[in-house]
């Protein structure tokens, strides 16, 4: 029998979001996907589904195999913040949470444990972002999204570590009460479940980044 998912195609930008329209999928946090039309948006998250789904059960997690079948259920929405967001947090479900960001973090720190200085710093182009700075957005990401302000380490590999261990801290310190919270800043709602997902988003989206630097890094050696 085939999974079906609800994913939401937002139409409007989110200041930490690529250009194009961008694809999300309230189930599964950390799987996304932009295009520059709402088709390219459905059919790149096609492929985000099963690539996160495919490490996730890589390191043992309950989720659906893509090979039984895959459904979705389009809805274009004008907010950053979804219907699903406002959903509360359970804690046995806010333990699954923190092991998927364990997991994508893995990822990500394995992509970059046998990289130099050098390779840090390298850039495709003058314009281009090395991956020093990319992880320096995640890093910031992860403070910006739990309201923590603070000095970080310079070496971006400590600063990734400072960053999640204060926003762990906060959302493990959260409530009950905490966790069913929204909060308007600037006019947009941000609850517990937005801020992981947007969290995991980010982070996947920058890896994805990454893979294309390290990419274009061979090919120009």
């Amino acid at each position: 029998m085939s999974k079906k998912y609800l994913v939401y195609i937002e139409t409007i930008g989110d200041p930490l979001t690529e250009e194009g329209y961008a694809a999300h999928v309230p189930a599964l946090p950390g799987a996304s996907a932009c295009g520059q039309t709402p088709a390219e948006a459905q059919a790149n998250i096609r492929q985000a589904i099963i690539d996160y789904l495919a490490l996730l059960r890589g390191v043992g997690e309950q989720v659906p195999r893509a090979s039984e079948g895959l459904d979705f259920d389009f809805e274009e929405v004008d907010s950053t913040t979804f219907p699903t967001d406002y959903d509360a947090i359970h804690p046995n479900e806010m333990e699954v949470l923190f092991r998927w960001m364990a997991v994508s973090r893995q990822e990500l720190v394995d992509l970059l444990k046998n990289l130099s200085a050098e390779d840090l710093e390298w850039q495709p182009n003058p314009e281009a972002t090395s991956i020093k700075d990319i992880l320096y957005r995640i890093a910031e990401a992860d403070l910006w999204y739990t309201d923590r302000l603070e000095r970080w380490p310079e070496a971006p590999l400590f600063r990734l570590a400072a960053a999640r261990g204060v926003a762990l801290e906060r959302l493990r310190a959260g409530s009950d009460t905490v966790l069913a919270n929204v909060v308007t800043y600037q006019g947009e709602d941000w609850t517990p479940r937005k801020i992981i997902r947007r969290m995991l988003e980010y982070e996947r989206e920058h890896i994805r980044q990454i893979k294309d630097r390290l990419a274009a890094r061979a090919q120009a050696e």
